[in-house]
């Protein structure tokens, strides 16, 4: 008999588990995160997943590796899209600068000291004014002037807009924020104007499943939203 009641335990266990998998893809994006059997379901999954394809870039606690300039996922700072489910889910499809054809892959940050656009001391008034935007120590003569390059020579506005602010459309961060991928130090500013910034991050659409991708997105979703 207790072989009988277990068997059938495990039977309805496979079903829930089997209508789980479904549910997680043939629910609407917008309200998956709604569904809070779901998302615990979800979560369980995405967690070994994310340990073994994500957590070497973007570390064990989600908080981003400054070296390579992988974002901190437990914040609400995104550099594509609103932080959505659905969102979060196409960069995980399709990428960042990853060669697929629909990759997030419209611009990037440009080395402006390597290419000449700007020299040094224009650089350095530029991580000034960037470091007054955001509440810390600075030189004010030298912001004063690093503004004028921001809005002027260096077109810096045409991507993070002329209040700073970004634009996510196509991953131009907030510079506003004091919430730095690579680094926030003056140097680190410094040389991602100097070098530039090109941050690839693959497209996991036919590496991983459908079922684990949405997973990923919900799990994402739900760390970074508490």
């Amino acid at each position: 008999m207790l072989a009988l009641i277990l068997c059938v335990g495990f039977g309805v266990m496979q079903l829930r588990r089997t209508w789980l998998q479904r549910s997680l893809l043939t629910t609407p994006v917008a309200e998956v995160a709604s569904h809070r059997e779901l998302v615990r379901f979800a979560v369980a999954q995405a967690r070994p997943l994310f340990a073994h394809d994500c957590a070497s870039c973007h570390g064990a606690d989600m908080k981003g590796r400054i070296s390579t300039g992988a974002p901190d996922l437990t914040d609400k700072n995104w550099l594509y899209g609103d932080g959505s489910v659905l969102q979060i889910e196409r960069t995980i499809l399709y990428g960042v600068r990853s060669g697929h054809k629909k990759t997030h892959d419209v611009t990037e940050m440009p080395a402006f000291g390597q290419r000449g656009q700007l020299d040094e001391a224009a650089i350095d008034n530029v991580v000034q004014y960037l470091l007054e935007l955001n509440g810390r120590p600075h030189d004010a003569q030298a912001a004063a002037l690093g503004t004028e390059v921001f809005n002027g020579a260096s077109s810096c506005g045409d991507c993070h807009g002329p209040d700073a602010r970004g634009n996510s459309d196509y991953g131009a961060p907030d510079l506003t924020i004091n919430v730095w991928d690579y680094g926030g130090s003056p140097q680190a500013l410094r040389d991602s104007i100097y070098y530039g910034r090109h941050g690839v991050m693959p497209a996991w659409s036919g590496k991983l499943t459908l079922g684990q991708i949405r997973a990923l997105s919900i799990y994402v979703y739900a760390v970074s939203h508490g």
